[in-house]
């Protein structure tokens, strides 16, 4: 290995450590600023983190004198094999993708009266909590619903109030949504 291939691999772990320490920093101040919950800024910083571990590993070995060509073979090789697992479980993929869209853009919080409507399987509790994987409510009768993120982009989600037992208040609601939380 030569000294410039030996400087380059040096750049990328330095560039890898700022980047993995702004991409921390971003995320901590964003949850702390919205109020996320802990283990949600934890489960998201992991798989940015996992994502430019992933990256690392790519410029090191195209750097190094490893090849395109070598390098192909191998992505080829454990991308059939991540891809047959995956295909198995390709749920999983999209839940984690859909939490990390649901941390950074969606509008409710946990606290929130929500209603996922699905039909005649709709589901409505308080947000209690939102995971890697799922969407946590609980209902008025105390049992606890879970509903998995990426199906909460395939359906509507009527968003209430912060509190589950609310008076009659002034604040525009969705159309029969009212009704519907109250019993009328």
């Amino acid at each position: 290995m030569s000294i410039n291939t030996f400087l380059l691999i040096v750049v990328a772990f330095a560039i890898f450590y700022v980047a993995q320490s702004k991409v921390n920093t971003l995320v901590l101040n964003y949850g702390a600023a919205r109020n996320i919950a802990k283990t949600r800024i934890h489960y998201v910083s992991w798989v940015l983190r996992s994502a430019l571990v992933l990256i690392l590993a790519l410029v090191v070995s195209l750097v190094s004198d490893l090849g395109f060509n070598d390098f192909g073979v191998f992505l080829s090789s454990v991308f059939a094999v991540i891809g047959v697992a995956l295909f198995a479980q390709w749920s999983i993929l999209s839940n984690v993708t859909a939490s990390i869209i649901v941390f950074f853009f969606f509008p409710y919080r946990v606290g929130n009266q929500v209603k996922i409507l699905d039909g005649d399987n709709s589901v409505e509790g308080r947000l209690e909590e939102i995971t890697l994987f799922h969407v946590i409510l609980l209902a008025e009768n105390g049992s606890k619903l879970t509903f998995p993120n990426a199906m909460v982009f395939q359906k509507a989600v009527v968003i209430g109030e912060h509190q589950p037992t609310r008076a009659v208040d002034s604040k525009p609601k969705a159309q029969g949504y009212e009704e519907e939380v109250s019993g009328e």
